[in-house]
């Protein structure tokens, strides 16, 4: 069992589990967010030890020569001394130059680096604030042409670095920035070929840095771009895009719309939709998508069933993240630090007993065998699975069974959380929910569930789309009572689980530390170390 040496204190890693899982097993404060590589955050630096290659991959070569890794991806073989990274390994400081609204919701930020940064178009980098916030943003600049660094922010509702950009920041203020990041760019090497790009809201960013850069190489091929929107005035950069087109015979720009009223000029339709829909044939073409996870997850699916080679499918999903690196707090301040008491959200009233429902899936056996079937095309789902890290199947077909049948009976059985709080930390979007919902419906349909009824268990399933549905997470409230979202709690259960550490059983009336932001649920045997100490110590 490797040990693991921290900001002077010891854990243990047990076989097979990562270093972050380790240390947030016990209680370790450590930067997170996608724990699937992507994000970078969690990065730390090794002091003395071997990391295995897989905790490095995609990591720039200066950040491996540094002994960079990532703790999400590393599962060590023998011991390993790690630190917090550098700050001035990873930023560089860059000037605001021009700030100005490309759309209502839109606006375009011009950086100057401290120096010379090397990049391909439609990559991306990190922005930090002083506080520690990181954001990531896609290069729509080209960077043998342009001496500023060119980005496009999207105004989120409740965004703290979009508006923080929008409402506070201005030309001649200094951020840091991090990168490039991601293998999404311009490849030349055969300039007839024909290019599809697809891309949703600022997802144009990097594709027309694509587009630019590709022009610029002489490509002869055909260049189709898709940009869609929700409505009019999130199609920025229009006019300019249709100038491209008059100036060059292979470039051509199509705008689409989900909303309605569509304008003239503008397809009706999801933007991927649109797209292949024009386009059903594939198999010569080389394909770029930008945007939501959501809408490159669709795009992809799209691009295979029209014959796409998938080595020829270039894309970096958005993951929609607000980051704060927070110094580390004293012991119990996470678990005790309650925020002001205010009230619960409103309780929703619980639909009626439905004995036909009940009657249909054979009261309670067919239901077993559905939720079974769904949770298994869940955990294969490249969309839906990300949500599920780390949690057990078995247990979540328990949970949600016991849901269901109080649903469908009134009888008091279950007593978990509540949708709301269950998903208060997840951001979800509502095409990610209907994606969810359509495979849900699938199943039921497969299982012989009347088209009646499976029109009424969705009908269950969309009274909560107001509570799981959000742009950033929320607070967990329990007993009216804001819950912080990062660090440990401590509670005492009311119904039997497994521990998120050891597999064990936790028994009714069992005290368990667990996550508060994730969830995860560690048992006495696995808490105890932190628990007793505050520090992990071991």
């Amino acid at each position: 069992m490797p040990l693991l040496m921290y900001q002077n204190k010891r854990y243990d890693c047990r076989d097979g589990e990562t270093v972050l899982e380790a240390l947030m097993r016990q209680g370790a404060e450590i930067p997170f967010s996608c724990r699937n590589g992507i994000c970078q955050v969690c990065l730390q630096r090794r002091v003395q030890g071997d990391v295995p290659a897989e905790a490095q991959k995609g990591l720039r070569p200066n950040l491996i020569a540094l002994g960079y890794f990532m703790p999400c991806r590393c599962r060590p073989r023998e011991n390993l001394e790690f630190a917090p990274p550098c700050v001035g390994d990873l930023y560089a400081p860059a000037v605001v130059h021009a700030k100005e609204l490309l759309a209502p919701d839109v606006c375009l930020l011009l950086l100057e680096p401290s120096s010379a940064l090397r990049y391909r178009a439609g990559q991306f980098i990190n922005l930090r604030r002083a506080d520690g916030l990181v954001r990531s943003y896609s290069l729509a600049s080209l960077p043998d042409e342009d001496y500023f660094l060119e980005l496009h922010v999207k105004r989120m509702r409740h965004g703290a670095m979009s508006n923080w950009i929008f409402n506070e920041l201005k030309a001649g203020d200094e951020l840091e920035i991090q990168g490039p990041e991601g293998h999404v760019h311009y490849l030349s090497n055969d300039l007839s070929e024909n290019l599809l790009l697809v891309g949703n809201g600022t997802g144009l960013a990097p594709l027309l840095g694509i587009v630019r850069d590709a022009l610029r190489c002489g490509h002869t091929g055909g260049i189709h771009l898709f940009h869609g929107a929700r409505d009019p005035s999130e199609l920025y950069l229009r006019d300019h895009l249709l100038e491209l087109c008059g100036q060059h015979p292979n470039f051509r720009y199509t705008a689409c719309m989900s909303g309605q009223p569509v304008p003239a000029g503008v397809r009706q339709g999801r933007v991927q939709e649109v797209a292949f829909a024009l386009h059903p044939d594939m198999k010569s073409w080389r394909l770029y998508f930008a945007g939501p996870e959501w809408m490159v997850r669709a795009a992809d699916e799209l691009a295979l069933r029209a014959g796409a080679r998938p080595d020829r499918i270039h894309a970096d999903p958005f993951v929609y993240r607000e980051l704060r690196h927070q110094p580390h707090r004293p012991s119990g301040e996470a678990a005790s630090g309650m925020h002001a008491v205010r009230p619960s959200p409103e309780r929703r009233n619980p639909p009626n007993p439905d004995p036909e429902m009940w009657a249909a899936l054979r009261e309670g056996e067919l239901l077993t065998t559905i939720l079974t079937d769904f949770y298994t095309r869940v955990f294969d789902d490249p969309q839906l699975a990300p949500y599920f890290h780390g949690v057990t199947r078995q247990r979540l077909i328990e949970k949600v069974y016991s849901f269901m049948r109080q649903m469908f009976t009134g009888e008091k059985i279950f007593f978990g959380d509540r949708p709301r709080n269950a998903h208060h930390w997840m951001v979800i979007s509502d095409e990610l929910f209907d994606h969810r919902e359509a495979l849900m419906a699938s199943v039921l349909r497969q299982h012989g569930l009347a088209a009646h009824l499976v029109e009424r268990w969705q009908a269950i399933e969309n009274s909560f789309r107001s509570d799981i549905v959000k742009t950033k997470p929320w607070v967990k409230i329990m007993a009216g009572v804001e819950m912080p979202l990062d660090g440990y709690g401590e509670m005492t259960v009311t119904v039997g689980t497994l521990c998120d550490g050891c597999a064990g059983e936790i028994g009714p009336g069992e005290n368990v530390r667990y996550h508060l932001r994730i969830g995860s649920t560690y048992c006495h045997r696995c808490a105890t170390p932190f628990a007793r100490t505050g520090t992990g110590e071991i």
